[in-house]
Order: C-alpha cells, then structure tokens, then sequence
C-alpha cells in the first residue's frame, strides 16, 4: 500500500512540474516564432519603403536630365545668337571705318580745293580764300560764274560732309546698339551656364542617392533571407519542441495511469477472497459461452485498418496519415509528430532510416514533396505503410482526410523510390 502511495505522488509530481515547463517551452518558441515574423514582416516594410524612394529618386534623376538636355539647348541658341551679334558687330565696326576714310577723304579734297583757288587769287583782300576768288574776277561776267560756282562747291561740299557723317553717327549708334545686346546675350548665356551646372549637380547627387538607396535595398535583401532562415529555424524548434512536449506529456499521463491501475488492482484483490465462490462460477459461464459461439468481450477495443477503431496507444486524430501509419504498422511510436516528422522522430527512437525502400516499411514524405502526381502538405508533410517493392516502384497505402477514405487504405504506386524516407521496423 505505501508502494502504491509513493507511484502516485511521484506520478502526481511529474504532472505538476511537466506541465508548466511545457508550456513555458511552448511560450519560448512561439516567442522566438512571434519575434521572427515580426521581424520579417517590419524589414519587408522597410524594404518597400526603399524600393519607393529609389523609385522617386530615379524619376527625379530622370527629370534632371531632361532639364540638363533643355538647358544645353538653350545655351546652344544663346551662343548663336551671340555669334550672329557679335558677326553684325563687326560690320558695323567695318562700316564705321569705311565712313570715316570717306569723311578723311572729303577734308582732304576740300583742302586741296582751297589750296587751287587760293592759288587762282593772286592778292588776298578779305582774307578768306572764296571771297578773294570771286573779288578777283576780271569783270562782271566772270564775277557772277565765280560767285555761282563757289556756291555750289560749298554746298557740294556741305553735303557731303553732313552725309558722311550722319552714316558715321548712325553707324555708332548701332554699334553702342549692338553691343548693349551682345553684352545681354553674354550675360545670358552666363546664367544658364550656372543654372546647368546647378542641375548637374543636383543630377550628381540625385544618382548618389540612388546607388546609396540601392546598397540599402541589398543589405536589406540579405537580412530578410537570414530573418527567413532564423524563422524556419524557429519553427523547427517549435515542432520539436511540441513532439517532445507530448511525448513527455503521454509518459506523465502514462505514469498516472498505471498508478491508478495498480491502486485499483490493490482495491480488488482485498474483495477477491470474499467472493471466490462468485468469481469462479462466472469463470464457468464464460467459458461455456465460449464454447456455444458466443462471446462478453468489447468487440471495439480490437484493431481495424478500416474504421475508426484502432489498438490502444495510437493518440493521433482518427482520418489523419498518421493515424493509418500507426494502425498498419502496429509498432510505430505515438508521439513521432508530423508525418515529416517521422524520420527524425524513429532515429532518435533507435529505428534504422533511410532511403533505401522495403516492404513492411513506413514512408515518410517532407513537406512540399511530390507524391506520384500530388503534393505534401508544405507544413507537415505524409506518411504512409509500404505494402510491397516491386522493380523501381513501391505500392504504398495511406489513410488522410484528401482521400475518398480517411481511415484508409488508399492504395498507390510510386516510382523514383530513393527520393524518400524509409523507417524500418526493428527486427
């Protein structure tokens, strides 16, 4: 009795601590899930935020260079404009030399023109040279031709010198013109040289920004792919974490069970004695149904490939892969997890895994993979019982809630055998 007592309270006390320190266990994992994805999902945000600003960077570099075409544009019409200019200018500095050798020219032949009648008036009276022209006439006749030409030579000569230099004037002013419009062009051209080189600076910087933006997006890249890999890691862990959790909680339960086994068988055995004389006449009767075909068992308790009874241990949901697994093989363990879970779960339970097929062996499928046509779950994979080998093939059967028979048996044959995981049974 003290022995019995002493079961209990070490299975009650393995109850107690087991069960806050799965959960704790539990917690940790799906804290380090929780922190993984967040971390994830928060570096994805970045990274669309980058990859908007490096979009926005290259429109603005984009427009900057059209800004920069535009402006060399302009600069190009401005210069030809300051060449015409600058070409007119140079006429007009011809054209005022021209008029000033004329004007020269006319002096000097009003000069030598004095000088001829100066020499025609052999006494001087008055002093100046057309008046002692005229003054020196023999008589009247040749008095009123003298008086006649010097008038027409004066303003022969009036006029030409008015013309030359009025085209003389007018060629300065054009010129004072021309310049003012050459120095507005010049100026011009300097302030869309600046404005250019502004752009081009800003164009410079515009295209740093996007090779930093770049770099950033990269780097980002690269801590998304390591984030990816510590959440797979993380979620790995968990998996593991629960299969071992369970597990630990079925030998807790295990252990509270045959404790209270053995309290109950204690508690009947102290009633045997008293009622030996009753047990022994239903030991007959039942034997003697036996005899007549007829039985008192519980017909649900025997084992069953195709409905949901199953033999006593299996703890895995009825319709599931594992659940036919475990029903077919009779000897896989309860709490292996997945069904790609099974090959890790079996070696460390001591089973030989590999890739090598047998008949009478379990076949466990990764997640993702493909199973003659269809696809594993890509979380928790498929397992199945290997009924038979044949030249390159197995012939599978399995049980799942995808097939037309949850419970099973779903049969199918498979090619490419080596791809899979093999459990075999211990011998």
């Amino acid at each position: 009795m003290k022995k019995i007592k002493k079961t209990l309270f070490l299975s009650a006390t393995v109850m107690l601590l087991a069960g806050p320190a799965l959960a704790q266990t539990g917690s940790v994992y799906a804290d380090t899930v929780s922190d993984a994805k967040s971390a994830i999902s928060s570096n994805q945000s970045a990274g669309e935020k980058l990859v908007s600003q490096l979009n926005d960077m290259q429109d603005k570099v984009v427009a900057l260079q059209k800004k920069v075409t535009a402006k060399n544009q302009e600069i190009a019409n401005v210069q030809k404009d300051i060449t015409s200019s600058q070409a007119r200018l140079d006429e007009l500095v011809g054209e005022i030399k021209t008029a000033t050798v004329e004007l020269n020219n006319r002096k000097t032949v009003l000069r030598e023109q004095l000088v001829q009648l100066q020499k025609e008036s052999t006494n001087s009276v008055s002093g100046n040279v057309y008046i002692d022209f005229v003054l020196s006439s023999d008589n009247f006749t040749e008095l009123l031709s003298r008086s006649v030409a010097v008038g027409k030579l004066n303003k022969a000569n009036k006029d030409a010198m008015d013309a030359v230099q009025q085209a003389k004037d007018k060629l300065a002013g054009l010129k004072d013109e021309q310049s003012a419009k050459q120095d507005q062009l010049v100026a011009d051209k300097d302030k869309l040289v600046g404005e250019k080189a502004a752009l081009t600076a800003a164009q410079k910087d515009a295209d740093s920004a996007s090779q930093d933006l770049q770099k950033k997006i990269e780097d980002n890249q690269a801590t998304l792919a390591t984030l990816q890999v510590n959440l797979n890691t993380a979620l790995t862990a968990q998996q593991k974490a629960a299969n071992e959790a369970a597990q630990k909680q079925a030998a807790a339960e295990a252990a509270a069970a045959q404790a209270s086994a053995a309290k109950s068988a204690a508690s009947s055995s102290t009633a045997s004695s008293s009622s030996s004389a009753s047990t022994q006449s239903t030991t007959n009767n039942v034997v003697n149904n036996v005899n007549a075909g007829t039985s008192t068992g519980n017909s649900g308790s025997s084992s069953s490939n195709g409905g949901n009874s199953s033999h006593n241990g299996n703890a895995y949901a009825y319709g599931q892969c594992t659940w036919y697994a475990y029903e077919r093989s009779g000897w896989a363990g309860s709490y292996w997890g997945n069904g790609a879970d099974w090959g890790n779960s079996a070696r460390a339970a001591g089973y030989t895994v590999n890739n090598t097929p047998q008949a009478g062996a379990l076949v466990s499928f990764a997640g993702g993979q493909n199973i003659g046509g269809w696809t594993a779950d890509p979380t928790y994979g498929h397992v199945a019982y290997v009924e038979s080998v044949g030249n390159g093939t197995i012939t599978i059967s399995q049980g799942g809630m995808g097939f037309s028979n949850p419970g099973g048996p779903n049969y199918q044959t498979l090619s490419n055998v080596g791809a899979y995981t093999y459990i075999h049974p211990a011998n």
